[in-house]
């Protein structure tokens, strides 16, 4: 709990719910979800640090009184109610666009009394985040934090005098517009430099040569085009892997098998790998592994990736593809091959389906491949090892870059809402004190505060059994199949929130939901994956 003997001497506090109006949205329910007149609004997955986002927005029906109640107005900060742990209390400001949205009440919306700038609530709110203030006082259901309106309320709020609070607000702003800038600039040069090796590949294996056709001689390229059928050793022709690999066998008698998941860009992923037993491994001995085979992900994602000698003997699932080249094709080479711009490219032109995007082996096996003298192709897949390598230490020197400009994000934040910056500000500012002007300030908080306790308030309508409505829970095998369902309609990894909501649940039925996907997920049905530090996905297995 943050301690208000923390706050410069000359400012007062009162509480959030004092400070100002605070209340959780319109609750979705398949009643307001379907029909005419739906409007957009906002849920946690819009709510990001400091920022909306407006792209993905859902819709529902508002009536007319709940208009009024949950239509956003300028200089409203939305908090997302429920997240992991870590990222509940995530603060942004919403600054009028567009002009009509409302919110879901997985999100808070605080409406600063005219005493508080709204700018300077964001702040403090962000600090409360980055510190761990929300957290502390959050509870838990599974791994989902719920800030609770009521305890949010109660939490101190500091109140400084008008002219520090737009001190604080104009530094703030100053120090964040750098940050994001050089967030910004460290963003586009991650980008170019993932996106370099592709074109990279493609200028250094094709120069400005498209792809030939199979069975014809480039003289420009010094190369003949063959089908990538025809490149692998006569008895290892392309193939994929186990179709149901069963339970995990965790007793060291199992054999580990590649999913489409474990497949990284240029490696294998070997801290979660799964483990199938020795009889189902035996039924698909023609899909084993060797070192230097090359594998290619045929489900969604187009990763490729050399198998190790430590991964010698291992399998895969039918998500990936095996191509084991044969002696005049260095595996190297063809793993640069496969991930050039062209290559890829010519992948994605055939992949089928729309929920679940996938490869024929039949297309893995026409595809043409550049196929030079042997030592050519050591010396260009050398040279192009050296050059991506290079660039992922580019990328990897941005990423900590990042990481340390966030941390100082978090910082400062913290400082200009209640630390060494606020202090320094509000001596700056008002080197006798200005208690006098926040003392006022306070008062007219507190007026407000019990005017708006003493309207009185409508009485709720209890609903009518004829007209209740039921709740929908997850507890049978039956609930946990209907998940899946959904899992496997998708068109690629879902958000626990986008699950629920796909899953129409009330939000009683969270403890359920979590319980299902835990179980779900132990029994390698489903995999739950974090991305990056604020997100989290969900997609079958299989």
């Amino acid at each position: 709990m943050i301690d208000p003997r923390t706050f410069p001497s000359s400012w007062e506090f009162c509480s959030v719910g004092e400070a100002g109006d605070a209340i959780v949205g319109q609750q979705r329910s398949p009643e307001t979800t379907h029909g005419t007149d739906l409007l957009p609004y906002l849920r946690v997955a819009n709510v990001h640090d400091d920022a909306l986002d407006l792209n993905d927005l859902a819709t529902m029906r508002f009536a007319d009184s709940a208009k009024e109640r949950y239509r956003l107005r300028e200089g409203d900060v939305l908090l997302c109610e429920g997240q992991s742990r870590e990222l509940v209390g995530r603060a942004a400001l919403y600054r009028g666009e567009p002009e009509e949205i409302y919110f879901q009440n997985t999100v808070i919306r605080f409406r600063s009394h005219s005493e508080i700038l709204p700018e300077f609530a964001l702040i403090v709110f962000r600090a409360y985040q980055y510190s761990g203030v929300f957290s502390e006082v959050s509870k838990s259901t599974t791994n989902i934090a719920h800030l609770g309106l009521s305890r949010f309320k109660s939490l101190p709020f500091p109140v400084p005098s008008r002219a520090i609070q737009e001190a604080i607000v104009d530094t703030a702003r100053s120090v964040q517009s750098s940050i994001d800038a050089s967030l910004s600039g460290l963003a586009s040069l991650t980008h170019t430099a993932q996106q370099m090796p592709a074109d990279m590949r493609d200028l250094v294996l094709l120069g400005d040569r498209p792809i030939g056709d199979p069975g014809t001689i480039d003289s420009n390229l010094s190369c003949r085009w063959l089908l990538a059928a025809d490149i692998v050793q006569p008895e290892s022709p392309i193939v994929y892997g186990i179709h149901q690999p069963g339970p995990e066998v965790d007793d060291g008698s199992g054999v580990p098998y590649i999913r489409g998941q474990d497949l990284r860009d240029g490696y294998i992923a070997t801290g979660k790998l799964k483990h199938t037993s020795t009889d189902i491994a035996e039924q698909y001995s023609r899909a084993q592994l060797a070192t230097g085979d090359v594998l290619l992900g045929i489900i969604r994602s187009l990763r490729v990736a050399i198998v190790p000698e430590e991964l010698d003997g291992a399998h895969i699932t039918q998500g990936t593809a095996r191509i084991r080249p044969g002696k005049d094709v260095d595996s190297s080479y063809l793993a640069h091959w496969l991930r050039s711009g062209a290559a890829q490219s010519w992948f994605r032109s055939r992949l089928r389906g729309i929920n679940m995007p996938r490869l024929n082996l039949r297309d893995v096996q026409l595809l043409p491949v550049p196929i030079r003298a042997l030592e050519e192709q050591v010396e260009l897949a050398q040279l192009l090892d050296v050059a991506s390598e290079g660039l992922e230490q580019v990328v990897e020197d941005a990423t900590a870059s990042t990481r340390r400009l966030r941390m100082l994000e978090r910082d400062a934040a913290i400082s200009c809402a209640y630390g060494t910056v606020a202090h320094a500000i509000t001596k700056q500012v008002a080197p006798d004190g200005q208690r006098g002007i926040a003392q006022l300030a306070m008062s007219r908080i507190k007026a407000i505060s019990t005017m708006a306790d003493t309207t009185p308030k409508p009485r709720k309508r209890s609903p009518s059994k004829s007209t209740a409505r039921k709740k929908v829970t997850l507890q049978s095998s039956a609930d946990s199949a209907r998940l899946l369902a959904v899992l496997s309609q998708a068109a690629g990894p879902m958000t626990p929130e986008d699950l629920f909501r796909d899953l129409e649940l009330e939000d009683a039925a969270i403890d359920s939901f979590f319980v299902v996907l835990r179980k779900l997920s132990q029994a390698g049905e489903i995999a739950i994956e974090r991305p990056n530090d604020s997100d989290v996905h969900i997609e079958r297995i299989g």
